[in-house]
């Protein structure tokens, strides 16, 4: 492992340290401040503060999920907000390791570089090739909307500097468009301090049993430069995680080890007291090695060979990268607030697969003997994207929003089937697969919602949005799998599309008292539809369309206990239709409208700030996500498959007790307890997408940090404490040519036990 940034962290924070033994005391999370409590049930946000007397009560915590700034618990609908504070107790550096403390959210690793994420069981499973959650940085819908730009997967944003993560649950598709059948998630970063100048570096060392040292450097500098109307935050993180997985066939160890530099600048300008400016440039890279994953048995789940084994056989590298440009401007008019949200970003992706145990198979077929085949996927996606809203005053009988939204993609797709055993790549002297797939995706679309206010506690939302998209697709191709009888012929085929789509949102709540809010919620989404990929075989349909779903819910929110304590619930049921499944034609995937879903849960979460210093929090979700039809094509005749990789249960708990140590220093302990159910890949029955049982599974989780004068914190941490291998999600995609071929499961991060250093100058959280 190199750690030649090291040395360079430890001058910035031993003259970090020497400045703040003579400065006033900087600014950090206050130690009584609990890890999950103060803004939702199990899951508070809310930035870090300093120097503040801890509250007896639990903070009120404002989000923008409807686009207006409102209480948590003032929203008709399922959200959950992650503070900055709690994702820095649970040393949560990207979304796996805090997707446990989210009720109904599950997902299924690619490896370090991506994720494909569903809400509330939304999700056909690690072969679905279309986003069913839109993902959001700041204001600004991230990564590609369409198959051709890997829009399935999602890029891990580091949560470092992070004001709150929502998880926005339900179809969102009236506000936030398409691709959100599930949700949303929000990543909203702290903004500039107008008034403050901040600094605050640190510095992480951490060993992973099974794997090796881990280490990160994490450094943010926030400074007025017009005081109260112009300040600039910057901020950057470099880290590396050692990889567990042990590939017994090549000798190597460390597989799935992963390398994150990810910087951040963000300019605020408060022109006058209506009207301001924001603007802001992200990057983020991972690069890993590997995958972390084991070779397991099909029939009972179990090891092939050893825990943490695998035999593939070649290297498999992976990575992603984002970098995103946003300018938002907002003005408040005595009539209106006009935002303005303008965005240029590109993502990229690469992997490199070993699919010897898929292919073998198919060329097996043409007389090809076994050899090893390795898919390199290069995927560049340029989006623009700009959206306009207008929202009326707040306190009026009657309040409206209305907004219009534009998207232009364009997607520049490489793969390319391997023949490792010849090094030009070649099978025979003819590429088995090469394709080069340019694409373009277009999407116009206005929205509006009204809420008209009948009485001070009674109200009813209902809005509608319009869309409609183009998109273009281009196949350049050649090779055994395009034409058998010329494999080196390179085809041309050329496809297009135009859909538009209506979503609706009716949305009524009811004050029982100030304190004690029920809802109704009916709401739709979709995910758009367009061009297929294109075999010169003549298999698979040309065009896909839409799939759609309509969330009907009921919950309640209350605060209890004069502030101390919150509860949260809710009850939905999902219908959706048409549903896009990934089909494999002739060693090629392609998308088909199949089958319907239906979708019944509930979620509830908790907290209780027993003392000033004491609070407990709790959280909980039970998913039943059933096929009802027969899908043919999944090989399904009857109705009633589980849909994959939600857990029907999941629960998570936490603890934070803050205490005094004496000589101006405190302390605080943090406990969190998070339990998955098992979750299936693939679907009982099916020969095209075979079922493995994915087993539940424990992760404990303990925190301990001592806060220093001068801006001085020192935090111990130890990860999964009863080291439990636990299974987050399998690929079976081998098994549908050979059944009893092993199945690649990713596990959990092993036991890690660490110590992180912080030095704080000045006011770095406000």
């Amino acid at each position: 492992m190199s750690c030649r940034y090291m040395p360079l962290v430890s001058s910035v924070l031993a003259a970090a340290i020497l400045m703040a033994l003579g400065n006033a005391p900087g600014a950090r999370a206050d130690p009584a401040d609990p890890p999950a409590g103060q803004a939702t049930p199990a899951a508070p946000a809310g930035g870090r503060s300093a120097g503040q007397q801890t509250p007896t009560t639990l903070q009120t915590i404002v989000v923008t999920a409807t686009h207006r700034v409102e209480s948590i618990q003032h929203v008709a609908g399922g959200v959950t907000a992650l503070g900055g504070t709690f994702l820095d107790q649970i040393h949560a550096n990207s979304f796996e390791q805090f997707a446990p403390f989210v009720p109904g959210l599950s997902y299924d690793s690619l490896g370090p570089t991506s994720d494909i994420i569903a809400i509330r069981g939304v999700t056909t499973g690690g072969t679905q090739l279309s986003s069913g959650i839109g993902m959001y940085l700041d204001q600004v819908p991230i990564g590609a909307g369409t198959p051709f730009g890997v829009g399935f997967q999602t890029t891990p944003i580091n949560t470092f500097d992070l004001d709150r993560v929502e998880v926005l649950k339900g179809p969102q598709g009236t506000l936030y468009g398409a691709n959100t059948l599930g949700g949303a998630i929000k990543y909203v970063p702290v903004l500039p301090d107008l008034a403050n100048f901040g600094f605050l570096a640190s510095t992480t060392l951490s060993g992973t049993e099974h794997a090796g040292t881990n280490y990160g450097e994490d450094v943010l500098l926030n400074t007025p430069l017009s005081p109260g109307k112009v300040a600039l935050r910057v901020d950057g993180v470099q880290q590396y995680d050692s990889g567990f997985g042990n590939n017994t066939l090549l000798g190597i160890d460390n597989q799935g080890s992963a390398h994150t530099t990810m910087g951040r600048a963000q300019l605020l300008a408060q022109i006058n007291p209506d009207l301001s400016i924001d603007i802001m440039a992200f990057s983020q890279k991972i690069h890993a090695s590997g995958l972390n994953v084991d070779f397991r048995n099909i029939q009972d789940s179990q090891p092939v060979e050893g825990t943490y084994d695998q035999e593939f056989a070649l290297h498999q590298p992976t990575s992603s990268s984002l970098r995103m440009f946003s300018g938002i401007v907002n003005w408040k008019m005595p009539w209106a607030t006009f935002t303005s949200i303008s965005a240029y970003q590109n993502n990229n992706g690469t992997s490199f697969t070993d699919l010897s145990d898929i292919y073998n198979p198919v060329f097996g077929l043409f007389g090809f003997p076994p050899s090893v085949y390795g898919f390199l996927v290069d995927t560049t996606t340029k989006k623009t994207t700009q959206e306009f809203r207008l929202e009326s005053p707040k306190d009026q009988r009657f309040e409206w929003l209305a907004g219009a939204y534009f998207d232009h993609e364009t997607t520049h797709e490489l793969v390319n089937l391997q023949n490792a055993k010849d090094t030009s790549g070649a099978l025979f002297g003819f590429s088995p697969f090469f394709g080069a797939l340019p694409s373009m995706y277009r999407e116009y679309s206005v929205y509006a919602d009204g809420t008209y206010h009948f009485t001070d506690r009674f109200d009813v939302t209902i809005g509608a949005r319009y869309s409609r998209n183009s998109q273009h697709y281009q196949q350049f191709a050649n090779g055994w799998l395009v034409v058998p009888v010329a494999p080196g012929l390179t085809t041309h085929e050329d496809a297009a599309s135009k859909q538009s789509v209506t979503t609706f949102l009716f949305n009524p709540r009811y004050f029982i008292t100030r304190d004690f809010m029920v809802y109704a919620k009916a709401a739709s989404g979709y995910r758009p539809g367009g061009p297929n990929f294109v075999l010169q075989l003549g298999k698979g349909a040309p065009t896909f369309q839409p799939d759609k779903l309509w969330n009907y819910e009921v919950g309640e929110k209350s605060t209890l206990l004069g502030g101390r304590a919150t509860l949260n619930a809710d009850v939905y049921d999902i219908a959706w239709s048409r549903i896009q499944l990934t089909v494999n034609n002739g060693g090629v995937n392609q998308i088909e409208n199949g089958g319907s879903a239906r979708i019944k849960g509930a979620e509830i979460s908790a907290a209780f700030k027993a003392t000033q210093h004491l609070t407990f929090t709790a959280s909980g979700a039970w998913t039943d996500a059933k096929l009802t039809s027969a899908v043919p094509a999944l090989g399904l005749s009857r109705p009633g498959a589980r849909l994959p990789f939600s857990a029907r249960l999941n629960v998570a708990l936490g603890a934070n007790y803050g205490f005094n140590v004496g000589n101006r220093s405190s302390g605080r302990f943090t406990v969190t307890d998070a339990w998955v159910g098992n979750r299936t890949a693939g679907y009982k029955g099916s020969p095209v997408a075979p079922y493995y049982r994915l087993p539940g599974y424990n992760n404990l989780n303990l925190d301990l940090a001592i806060f220093a004068p001068h801006g001085i914190e020192i935090d111990g941490f130890l990860h999964n404490a009863l080291d439990k291998a636990g299974q987050v999600s399998a690929t079976t995609a081998a098994n549908e040519y050979d059944p009893l071929a092993p199945v690649p499961v990713v596990l959990i991060q092993p036991r890690t036990i660490g110590v992180r250093l912080t030095i704080a100058i000045g006011n770095p959280y406000q």
